[in-house]
């Protein structure tokens, strides 16, 4: 079969074939391995993608069944492989051809797209595949579908019932309806258990159909898995039954059997989700999944408590990365301890008990048994949270772990649990401070000292919002928790200047995390992006301190991806932060990479990790450079020497504009009508500029409307308004040509949606508000603002004014009599207004600030597909054309060229033709061929092509450097932003300092 695949992309290395033997590296394929049932289609192997399952596959010349029950049992296939929650396909290799369908939960299986070996389509199938591209019909409309449709039921459901049963029996309830659902369907429990269970049903089904089988069934759960099993009121006894059976007019049993039965309940009117439970084969869902629904869940069902204490759910992509990244290489992984202080329903802590029981499997002989998976459950994980309601799910998570991962699951009597509450599963909320809403919670005193330096990993999606102006005691905890922990880490100073930035828990956190974590051990972390990209002093400090004593070994930056499907409903920008539980060495550097972004993979709700592209920083460096994070998140190692020159010349704008020229800068006035209005009876007659559609790039009075307000909310300072005034625009958009700002040479009112700065009184006035307008028209002033702003990029489309305030400007004082005679005539064509000044714009302040002309390329390149607009991201991620494709290969060689003339050569370089018509325009990488002039060497055929695509497949790289006979191979991601004359300067430094070696011989 191996051979087979090779045909379409597929290398040795991504394929695991199953059988009937389970090993450890199979352990996400169990329930995929061959059983007892014959009867039902199993796929034979699976190829991954940067090791998640992309195509399943089946080696249709072992079925013998006739056509009509072969396809019926492929359907069948195709949802059960749907129920697992992934973006996956399903692959049937027959001689000569491959036919392919994606999975899906639809009974109708869409038409099979077939591949023919040989062609462009084939070789580069699963290449294509990897990065969202398929080429046939019947992809799930929606990303994430099973999760999103399991979710709707359950949220229905529950929402039924909480409108005449208490919430807490209604989430106990529905958790044990599924959690007998999920024995059914594992065949834990069969059809001859069901007298044992409920004495007056005959069928499993009906277990929960009325008040008498219920109350039976509940005991019976209660008797054979004990633990903190859903708790009920009046310990589920059938009057409980009865009573919540006639306050629902039955409606309860409706919704409780469904699950059982499989199909929607009795007034399906009420229910928008598409599919029923009988769509789901429980056989095949994830824990993971599962969990992940139960923290959305609860986000959502008790949404007011979510919001105040900032829980929001972690989806299992997010999840997955935080923990294969902690226990990699960690050491005597399979006795490790594990702790989640903040673990909501259990998506950490299901991954983690997967992960220690495949590591405890790695390092012995068998498979681990019943009592190896109780004691790896009893003694190896923790978790707390504030929410009775998340704990009750995280049990059940955990439960439900158990019996997926036991390799003998029957008879279910012999899997009893003993309680998780206070023994695995804590809430940690005072006893003084009872109830639901804020509280300090994990990170008090109150909770004792047995959690102190017990757990070699610490995984956790702590709480990030801040709390509000009214908890200013809960705010000022948390720096003090933060002050203690430092202290305690014997830095009284450091302690002391602590100040915890944005009264947010996150950072808290943290720093506990230190203590609950051995020496040594290992702290990975969800947490907000802000943490690396404020500037401002207190979360500048808070930076600094962090990376002074906890080694941070690794960062996944996502603030790209923000407001993208990786995390639905994440507005703030993430990082994923690794680190050791130990004082860092001086010189320590972290490894920091930030995935760009992708408008097909996204969409879909995945990245691509570019482990190569990740840059070794040294924290004391960016303690010196603050705003280095920002600069490697949106552009290269080219962005950081530009940004510094800058930074190296001039002051502040701010400091030059109000403390030098004394001057005065402001935000528009604020309308907010519902709040506390202000006198602005001294703007009345003004014209009004409360329109951001105004296009041009000056304030032509007459056009405006007068402001005719007698109050505002916040109104400004009268001499806000003065002219000569350089008016920036809040949202400039990609397009400078329609103005990124405005100037006005009579007094004007301006909103919110300007930045204002007034000249007003000084000699050269109207010299220094276009010296400002003409600036803010720069790519050099976009560029600066695109990596330096900690908002603007990241998580908002807008500027803020402090974003221009920081500009290191250069005193107008400091310019020339020539070089201010030249501003003003570049500033009147601009004003005109001329389009073709913009180059001699750009030169000209680029000359101002000792920039040459590579460096304007560079900042041309990062602002053109760094930008945080639709248009910007379209131009970042569509192929090249081949005019740039031209231009890359043009000045790739004149780099290269001083090297081949020192060593008596001439470099020769060109794209890889091909045998294959259409090869290069399906691939997704595009090839070129670095080699000596006249060398005579052939050019390598199509099997190099195939090979750096497996090796991009299986990296996650958007470059690969191949050496080959007589020169180099280079595979190079086919979106325009890797074909830009900056990433041609970065190709040819790599090979000049590692890929010289074929060209010498």
């Amino acid at each position: 079969m191996n051979a087979e695949l090779k045909n379409y992309g597929v290398s040795d290395r991504s394929v695991r074939t199953f059988g009937n033997s389970a090993t450890p590296e199979l352990l996400e394929y169990l329930d995929l391995l061959a059983g007892p049932d014959e009867q039902v289609l199993l796929p034979d192997g699976v190829a991954e993608n940067q090791g998640r399952p992309l195509l399943f596959f089946v080696n249709e010349s072992r079925l013998s069944r006739p056509a009509s029950e072969q396809q019926t049992q492929l359907s069948r296939l195709r949802r059960n492989l749907a129920c697992r929650g992934e973006r996956a396909y399903l692959a049937r290799i027959l001689p000569g051809e491959l036919k392919v369908v994606p999975v899906s939960l639809d009974y109708r299986t869409p038409k099979w797209k077939t591949y023919y070996p040989g062609t462009a389509q084939a070789s580069t199938f699963f290449s294509r595949l990897a990065l969202g591209e398929y080429d046939g019909h019947g992809e799930p409309a929606a990303k994430d579908a099973v999760f999103a449709e399991m979710f709707d039921l359950l949220d229905q459901g529950a929402d039924r019932l909480a409108r005449r049963i208490g919430r807490t029996d209604v989430l106990s309830l529905i958790g044990r309806a599924l959690f007998f659902r999920f024995l059914q369907d594992r065949e834990v429990i069969k059809e001859k258990d069901a007298n044992t269970i409920a004495p007056k049903v005959t069928n499993l089904r009906h277990c929960f159909d009325d008040a008498e089988n219920a109350s039976a069934t509940s005991s019976w759960l209660d008797r054979t898995f004990n633990g903190d099993f859903l708790r009920l009121t009046d310990d589920g006894r059938l009057s409980f039954f009865e009573d919540i059976g006639r306050r629902s007019k039955g409606a309860v049993f409706d919704v409780l059997s469904s699950i059982l039965r499989r199909d929607k309940p009795v007034g399906v009117d009420e229910y928008q989700a598409r599919f029923d439970w009988g769509d789901f084969d429980f056989a095949h869902i994830p824990i993971g999944l599962l969990s992940q629904v139960y923290e959305k869940f609860i986000w959502k069902w008790e949404h007011q408590g979510a919001k105040e204490t900032s829980v929001h759910y972690t989806p299992r992509n997010i999840a997955d990365t935080l923990v294969d990244e902690a226990f990699d290489n960690l050491p005597n992984a399979h006795v490790a301890r594990v702790l989640d202080p903040a673990c909501g329903a259990g998506v950490f802590l299901v991954l983690a008990f997967r992960r220690l029981y495949r590591e405890r499997w790695n390092t012995s002989s068998y498979r681990p048994d019943t009592g190896a998976i109780r004691s790896i459950l009893e003694n190896q994980l923790a978790g707390f949270d504030l929410s009775d309601s998340a704990l009750k799910l995280s049990a059940l998570s955990l439960y439900l772990t158990a019996i997926e991962l036991d390799p003998e699951p029957v008879p279910p009597e012999k899997l009893k649990f003993k309680d998780l509450r206070d023994r695995v599963l804590f809430n940690p909320r005072d006893s003084l401070n009872p109830g639901n809403g804020l509280a300090i919670g994990s990170l008090a005193s109150h909770l004792d000292k047995r959690f102190e330096t017990k757990f070699d990993l610490v995984l956790s999606n702590p709480p990030w919002t801040s709390v509000p102006k009214k908890e200013a005691k809960l705010a000022s905890q948390f720096t003090k928790i933060s002050q203690d922990v430092i202290r305690r880490m014997s830095e009284e100073q450091e302690a002391r200047d602590y100040h915890n930035p944005d009264n947010a828990p996150d950072l808290p956190f943290l720093w506990k995390s230190t203590e609950w974590c051995k020496p040594n051990g290992r702290i990975a972390m969800a947490l907000p992006a802000r943490i690396l990209l404020k500037q401002e002093d207190i979360p500048r400090r808070a930076r600094n301190t962090l990376f002074h004593l906890i080694e941070v070994t690794g960062i996944i930056n996502g603030s790209n991806l923000s407001d993208t499907n990786v995390w639905p409903e994440m507005q703030q920008p993430f990082m994923l932060l690794f680190a050791r539980n130990k004082r860092p060495e001086p010189g320590h550097a972290l490894r920091f990479v930030t995935p760009l972004y992708d408008a097909v993979l996204n969409q879909l709700g995945e990245v691509r990790v570019d482990s190569k592209s990740a840059q070794p920083v040294e924290t004391e460096t960016a303690a010196k450079y603050p705003w280095l994070w920002k600069v490697l998140a949106v552009g290269t190692s080219l962005d950081v020497d530009v940004i510094r020159k800058l930074t190296n010349r001039g002051t502040s704008l701010r400091a030059y504009w109000e403390q030098h020229l004394k001057l005065v800068s402001s935000n528009g006035y604020q309308i907010r009508p519902n709040q506390t209005q202000r006198d602005a009876s001294f703007l009345r007659g003004l014209p009004d500029l409360n329109n951001t559609d105004v296009a041009g790039f000056a304030i032509q009075p007459k056009q405006l409307d007068k402001f005719t307000r007698a109050k505002v909310c916040w109104p400004r300072k009268p001499e806000v308004y003065r002219a000569p005034l350089a008016l920036l625009r809040e949202s400039p958009g990609t397009d400078r040509e329609r103005g990124w700002a405005l100037l006005s040479f009579t007094d004007v009112a301006f909103n919110e949606s300007f930045h204002g700065y007034s000249a007003f009184g000084h000699p050269e006035g109207e010299l220094l508000v276009r010296y400002i307008h003409l600036l803010v028209h720069t790519l050099l002033w976009m560029h600066y603002a695109l990596l330096t702003s900690p908002k603007f990029g990241a998580e908002r489309r807008k500027l803020y004014k402090s974003d221009l305030d920081d500009f290191p400007i250069i005193p107008l004082s400091d310019l020339s009599s020539k070089q201010k005679q030249q501003l003003l005539r570049l500033s009147k064509r601009l004003v005109h207004p001329d389009q073709t000044v913009f180059p001699e714009i750009d030169a000209f302040f680029g000359n101002l600030y000792g920039l040459d002309q590579l460096d304007l390329e560079v900042v041309s390149d990062t602002v053109e597909v760094g930008m945080p607009y639709n248009e910007s991201r379209r131009r970042a991620c569509r192929p090249p054309s081949d005019k740039e494709r031209h231009v890359f290969l043009q000045n790739l060689e004149s780099l290269l060229l001083p090297f081949f003339e020192v060593i008596g050569k001439q470099p020769e370089i060109g794209l890889l033709s091909s045998q294959s018509d259409d090869l290069h325009s399906r691939a997704p990488f595009c090839l070129l061929i670095v080699r000596t002039r006249g060398s005579g060497v052939p050019q390598p055929g199509d099997t190099l092509h195939r090979h750096i695509l497996s090796l991009a497949d299986e990296t996650g790289a958007t470059s690969i450097i191949h050496e080959v006979q007589g020169g180099l191979g280079i595979g190079i991601l086919n979106q325009y932003r890797y074909w830009t004359r900056s990433r041609a300067r970065l190709l040819a430094a790599e090979i000049l300092r590692d890929h010289t070696t074929p060209f010498e011989e």
